[in-house]
């Protein structure tokens, strides 16, 4: 290309002198017309010169161009197609899956004004009545054993099929070196532990594993991690509130983004009022119109000292959601079983053949519902629930019983009612400030035997012991023996608190809080008058969540 560019500018110039000949023509001067003509045949072999010469740069360039092209062809390239095996290198866990933690710090106080001997989370039916000790004493814990830790796994099989798993733990276990004497060495405990599988285009979610009861209000659709938790510091909630955490498999089935079904079998467990229950060895048992009833045992192995009921079928709840545009709506039934095994050991008045043995269950059922209403968008939330039937105590946050022990020694489901009503409002980004109550009351189930009082609020039972202490009680911590049966008839709560955020940022956020409680317990009367107590209630929180 500068040969070219030379040889334009040398025929530029030629045309300069071209030009001049004109004026040169009109001289007479042979000389100079010889001159000239001999610079033109010059310039002309110039010319020539100059075209050879390019012609052989253009062979030149012509030989490297095909020898690149030649090398080029032979050279191996860089696929940009993912696929191909030259860029393929084996994928780690972590570019198929998105891993969350999740979870908090927390620093905390507990304060009642009479000693339920708790932490964190608080007892409902475990008030004391006026007899014992613990009535006249305060308690104070400051602790961080509801320090929580959360891992979320979420893989995609596909655009439409997701795969998850789930697990939460705090500090609130109790290992055989705990104490808050010296090493407050808190043992972790299993909060949930669970894999969902979700698929898109059927509609279908599938959950195995530890986790809420299906029971527990959710915020949208039936959707883990989406349940509508009371905000309290209490690590046990709220009286009346439908809680429990527990094995399950759980299938749903939504129908677009406004109805859901779900089907969830459960693990269950009974909790049993059975006044003169007797343990011996690794065995509680109750004789009652002469049968001998077995109703719990001391488990072994990974269940080693841990009361055991023989539960003989996983508790069943159906559950339907409603989303219609404004607010959240769900209704529920529970259908448990209920069983013990008994001896004959007496004929009369049963009937039963003396030395024989008979497996025994019952059954409980219940139905209920909720609603969660935003009454202001983004400002103040409503909402209610209630569950109402037979063996339900467990379901409930007071853990009052589900059965009492019937007059053929089988275990006899109590009738319950549980609901609760609370408002959040969110005055301001940041704050959040609630009230809840609730309550839970049950029905009396009783019979007599022989003229000795059996069953649950059997108006028989001696209550004469509970209302005043004693040296027995101080020295046992207990009413003279039969002196203060006091089957909870209802157990009622008031409470208030706020959680305000004060730094929120690229660090994560801290959040203090404060929190009110009132609760008062009621039992049955019996001989001697109808006992009631209550109990006060403050606690306080800072946690730190380092992770959105």
């Amino acid at each position: 290309m500068r040969v070219e560019r030379g040889l334009a500018c040398g025929l530029a110039a030629t045309v300069s002198l071209l030009a001049l000949e004109p004026a040169l023509a009109q001289s007479t001067d042979s000389q100079k017309i010889e001159q000239l003509q001999r610079q033109t045949e010059l310039l002309e072999k110039q010319i020539k010169a100059l075209k050879e010469e390019i012609a052989q740069t253009r062979k030149k360039t012509e030989k490297v161009e095909s020898a690149q092209a030649v090398y080029a062809a032979h050279t191996p390239t860089q696929p940009t197609d993912p696929k191909s095996p030259v860029m393929m290198k084996a994928p780690s866990i972590l570019d198929k899956v998105k891993i969350t933690p999740g979870g908090f710090i927390a620093a905390e106080t507990v304060f009642r004004s009479r000693n339920m001997v708790n932490d964190i989370g608080t007892t409902f039916n475990n008030i004391p009545y006026p007899f014992s000790p613990l009535y006249g004493e305060r308690e104070f814990h400051g602790t961080a054993r509801q320090t929580r830790l959360s891992m979320l796994i979420e893989g995609n099989i596909d655009p439409q099929q997701k795969l998850a798993g789930y697990v939460e733990g705090d500090f609130l276990g109790i290992g055989a070196g705990s104490n808050y004497t010296q090493t407050n060495s808190w043992a972790p405990r299993l909060r949930h532990g669970y894999l969902t599988y979700d698929n898109t285009d059927w509609g279908f979610h599938f959950l195995a594993g530890q986790s809420w009861s299906l029971l527990m209000q959710d915020q949208v659709g039936i959707t883990p991690r989406k349940e509508n938790i009371p905000l309290t510091i209490d690590a046990n909630f709220v009286v009346g509130f439908n809680i429990i955490r527990q094995w399950q498999l759980r299938f749903v089935k939504d129908f677009g983004p406004t109805f859901w079904l779900g089907l969830s079998v459960e693990n269950s467990a009974t909790i049993d009022a059975i006044p003169g229950a007797t343990t011996t060895g690794s065995a509680t048992s109750v004789t009652v119109n002469g049968v001998v009833a077995n109703i719990s045992n001391i488990g072994t192995g990974f269940l080693n000292t841990v009361p055991v009921t023989p539960d003989r079928a996983p508790d069943i709840i159906v559950k339907a959601a409603f989303d219609p545009g404004w607010g959240h709506y769900e209704v529920f039934g529970l259908q448990r079983f209920f069983t013990d095994n008994t001896f004959c050991a007496v004929s009369a008045p049963t009937g039963c053949t003396v030395g024989t043995t008979k497996s025994r269950t019952s059954f409980g059922t219940a139905v209920g519902g909720s609603v969660l209403l935003p009454v202001i968008p983004k400002f103040l939330d409503f909402q209610a629930s209630a569950l109402y039937g037979r063996g339900i105590g467990r379901y409930g946050t007071s853990l009052v019983a589900d059965v009492t022990v019937a007059p053929d020694g089988s275990l006899a489901p109590i009738t319950a009612l549980q609901a609760l009503v609370g408002v959040v409002a969110h005055p301001w980004e940041g704050l959040d400030v609630y009230a809840y109550a609730g309550m839970e009351q049950f029905e009396a189930k009783f019979f007599n035997a022989g003229g000795v009082p059996f069953g649950y609020g059997n108006p028989n039972f001696d209550n004469a012991g509970c209302f005043f202490p004693s040296a027995t009680s101080f020295a046992g911590g207990a009413a003279p023996l039969g002196g203060c049966v006091a089957n909870t008839r209802r157990i009622a709560e008031i409470t208030t608190g706020f959680w305000q955020n004060i730094f929120k940022g690229d660090y994560g956020r801290v959040a203090v809080g404060a929190q009110y409680a009132y609760v008062k317990k009621e039992a049955f009367g019996g001989v001697g008058g109808t006992p009631k107590t209550d109990d006060n209630i403050v606690m306080t929180s800072v946690r730190y969540y380092p992770w959105p």
